[in-house]
């Protein structure tokens, strides 16, 4: 039989003891101390799991703080067309503003259309030679062989140069025609088809006239508030700001307006976050472990079910931040950072954010979640705007240098920045707790050190465990070739009195 990773054995010789059967016994007492570490590792492994989803709950109400901090964050410009079958509006422009657009002409591609050809894709064509492709990029040949090539394959051969020449071709089958245009608009854009010799085989092939073998595209124009001609190259314009693209000719204007309705969804966001965090760091700082569950064994988890081993183990990993400091820590220092008033320039400007609507719940069972009074917040946005922007986003030029100037900045901070700032900090506790989670192998973190004392220590009773299982096996061979000695002299002592 084998041990713990050990050679191969044969046992039993005198077929009165099961040797396995005892070692394993013996050997079970023995991996008490092991049982012990590994259950100790695969606590701290759903420790550092469990403080990581309160590290990724962080970043979360973080990145809620963050669309806060800025002032642009707050004014965001809207802008919208009265014409969209003359153009429409891709993203809004930095300032308001409001613009009369007359277009005459898109920008276009250089395209040849051909005639009709009665000849199947297919089939081999009857014409050969050698013809150059140009566009705005670059210049290709094409060569077309009598009774090889086919409008198929010259097509290809064309798409193939797409990149070089910046030209693309199509041939529809059910109109015989083919199709070329560049790959870009504008009057730099253009199709010119010239041969190698007296044959243009292209334009046999695909039956063009002398009047289709160079094309070119031609420019957008268009008009801003009566300006002077505007020419593009592209139907995607900027105008004032607004990033818009050229859809007909006609008249349209452009209203970009100040738009304010996102920012209440903003702080209502925070808002959200915050108590996602207080709901998840009270539940797992109050939550007692229970004694009476232990990280399973393998030799445990062998006689369960997987649904008997699920249910145990999430008792089992209850209570694994239970009073922790990290937790309660975050949430003082949070709560702390909401209470402090703002340090304002005047007496009379919005200093708290209950004098916009967000207060602490007074149920103490809520542990500390807030609520907001969505009539009193949209009130401040319309008729105090500017101050419940300087309430977020106020800033300090005090410097963090001495534990004065660090009260002082913290107080001057908007509640954004503020915010930001102490959740930024009590993100770099849990980084030295738990490490970073990008490289296990050099994690210099507390929970990484203590695993890997723990895995020093496994490693270490291991090798123990080997070496006892050993010897007890050469014990009990010993003792067998014993009793098998024993055994025969039995037999010669019995046959000689007679039995």
């Amino acid at each position: 039989m084998a041990g713990i990773n050990g050679p191969i054995r044969i046992t039993g010789f005198s077929g009165t003891l099961d040797t396995d059967s005892l070692i394993k016994d013996l050997m079970r007492a023995e991996r008490m101390p092991l049982d012990k570490v590994l259950k100790q590792k695969q606590y701290t492994l759903w420790k550092r799991e469990d403080y990581r989803s309160m590290n990724t709950a962080l970043l979360s109400f973080r990145s809620a703080v963050d669309g806060l901090r800025f002032e642009s964050n707050f004014e965001t410009v809207k802008a919208t067309s009265s014409n969209t079958g003359v153009l429409d509006i891709i993203s809004g422009g930095a300032n308001p503003s409001t613009s009369t657009i007359s277009v005459t002409k898109l920008a276009s591609s250089a395209t040849i259309v051909g005639n009709k050809v009665s000849q199947s894709s297919s089939d081999p064509v009857t014409t050969g030679g050698t013809v150059t492709i140009t566009g705005a990029s670059g210049s290709a040949n094409i060569t077309i062989t009598a009774g090889t090539s086919t409008l198929d394959s010259i097509v290809k051969d064309i798409n193939n140069n797409s990149k070089t020449t910046g030209v693309k071709a199509s041939f529809d089958q059910s109109s015989g025609v083919l199709y070329l245009s560049s790959t870009t608009t504008g009057s730099s854009s253009k199709i010119e088809i010239t041969p190698q010799g007296t044959t243009n085989a292209l334009a046999q092939v695909f039956n063009l006239d002398a009047a289709q073998l160079s094309k070119t595209g031609e420019d957008a124009e268009y008009t801003v508030n009566g300006s002077n001609v505007i020419k593009s190259s592209t139907n995607n314009v900027s105008i004032n700001g607004v990033q818009v693209t050229l859809r007909g000719s006609g008249q349209a204007t452009i209203s970009a307006t100040t738009d304010r309705s996102g920012i209440a969804d903003k702080i209502k966001n925070f808002v959200e976050k915050y108590n996602e965090i207080v709901d998840l760091f009270s539940t797992a700082a109050t939550t007692k472990k229970n004694r009476d569950y232990e990280p399973l064994t393998s030799e445990e988890k062998s006689s369960l079910s997987e649904k008997e081993i699920e249910l145990w183990e999430n008792k089992a990993r209850a209570g694994t931040l239970y009073n922790d400091n990290l937790l309660t820590g975050t949430l003082s220092s949070l709560r702390s950072a909401l209470n402090l008033p703002l340090d304002t320039p005047t007496g009379d400007q919005l200093k708290m954010l209950s004098q916009i609507g967000i207060t602490v719940k007074k149920d103490y069972r809520e542990n500390g979640k807030l609520e907001i009074d969505e009539a009193k917040l949209q009130d401040a946005i319309n008729n105090r705007f500017d101050e419940v922007k300087q309430l977020f986003t106020q800033s300090s030029d005090t410097p963090a240098d001495t534990p004065e100037n660090i009260k002082k900045r913290r107080q001057e901070l908007g509640f954004a920045d503020r915010l930001y700032e102490e959740v930024t900090a009590q993100l770099n506790k849990f980084t030295k707790k738990i490490g970073s989670g990008s490289i296990e192998a050099i994690d210099d973190s507390v929970l990484g050190r203590e695993l890997k004392q723990l895995g020093d220590k496994e490693s270490d009773l291991e090798r123990k465990l080997k070496d006892i299982e050993t010897r007890y096996y050469k014990k009990f061979a010993a003792m067998e070739q014993a009793i098998q000695k024993m055994n025969s002299q039995s037999s010669w002592l019995v046959s000689q009195l007679g039995g």
